[in-house]
């Protein structure tokens, strides 16, 4: 016999109630035996710290048994006995540190996802911006394709800004082109910045539009405009109404427009002052009568707007009125004022 060891006679089912704990009262089907058990004060340490038993721990024959519920409570594991099948259940039990961790791990994952997303975000807007950016670049290749050269002088077309706000820079280099630019009429000059204008807006519809004309070689600002709601160019010559008195801009209107409709004659006056101006369209109706009737109101308000628009941008305090006349007959026929367009006597 071993030192220190007591025998003790036991009746034990080979169930093992004793071990589980659990009664087994009212089981069918069991089986008594006797054995004999050793208690040598047998203790459990796990990671090193001694657990405290409720029930002892025995040998018999040679091995040791310890209480399953004791085990359970070691690796946390929830111990269910079910007698109708006389099977012992064992499950994990909900580990706090684990579900800890699991919610970190979770609430991580949700911030991963968000900032992923802000990544993608940032990278779709990223490319919008560069796609936007490059058709601006695209447009302004197509513009200098377009309108590089105009009337004998040659334009360098810088586009700048975004979808929103565009600036149209426009260089000329007067050096080379001084005559050919003086040659141009303010109708001219509307005229190209329109057309510029016009494709622009074919490409970027609710874009605000501004923009100059400069001289590459002086740095001078010759021309500035902006677009209105319509989509029309309002230009604001630099070289101002200073250097231009009404003669001069009579001649230049009359080499514009004294043949702006094929087939007939025209010839413009001035009247007035820098704060009054009248403009008369004269003509012989009687030689040009049919040519003349067949011009619609439309095309004809179209040709008075572009004489007012020109002396407005010399004189652009001015109060101007137009009128057409019949040097035959010695009477008007019809009336312009910006508020009222052209109107037919």
């Amino acid at each position: 016999m071993v030192r220190g060891r007591k025998k003790i006679t036991l009746s034990v089912s080979i169930l093992c109630m004793v071990l589980l704990l659990f009664s087994s009262t009212g089981y069918a089907d069991q089986v008594k035996k006797t054995v004999d058990a050793w208690y040598s004060n047998i203790k459990i340490v796990a990671n090193g710290t001694e657990v405290a038993m409720s029930e002892e721990p025995f040998i018999v024959n040679g091995r040791t048994y310890v209480p399953v519920s004791a085990i359970a409570n070691i690796f946390n594991k929830d111990i269910q006995w079910n007698g109708a099948e006389s099977k012992v259940i064992i499950n994990d039990k909900p580990d706090a540190t684990v579900a800890l961790l699991n919610a970190r791990l979770n609430q991580k994952d949700l911030i991963i996802a968000e900032l992923e997303k802000k990544v993608k975000d940032l990278e779709a807007n990223g490319s919008r911006s560069s796609s936007k950016s490059g058709d601006l670049d695209d447009l302004e290749d197509q513009l200098n394709d377009d309108y590089g050269k105009y009337e004998d002088i040659k334009f360098k077309i810088t586009l700048d800004g975004d979808e929103d706000d565009i600036e149209v820079e426009i260089y000329v280099d007067l050096d080379d082109y001084e005559d050919e630019w003086e040659d141009l009429s303010t109708s001219d000059v509307r005229s190209y910045l329109q057309d510029i204008v016009d494709d622009i807006l074919d490409e970027f519809e609710d874009a605000d539009i501004e923009g100059f004309i400069e001289d590459e070689d002086s740095g001078d600002t010759l021309v500035e405009f902006t677009v209105d709601s319509d989509g029309d160019v309002e230009v604001d010559f630099s070289d101002s109404n200073s250097d231009v008195d009404l003669d001069d801009l009579e001649d230049q209107l009359n080499d514009d427009y004294a043949e702006y409709f094929d087939d007939i004659k025209l010839a413009i006056e001035l009247d007035g002052d820098e704060d009054d101006i009248t403009f008369d369209v004269n003509f012989n109706y009687y030689k040009y009568e049919e040519e003349w009737d067949d011009l619609s109101t439309s095309k004809i308000n179209t040709f008075m707007k572009k004489i007012y628009e020109d002396i407005l941008d010399e004189f652009d305090d001015a109060d101007i009125e137009g009128t057409v006349y019949d040097t035959y007959n010695k009477k008007t026929l019809g009336t312009y004022t910006k508020s009222s367009g052209y109107k037919a006597k």
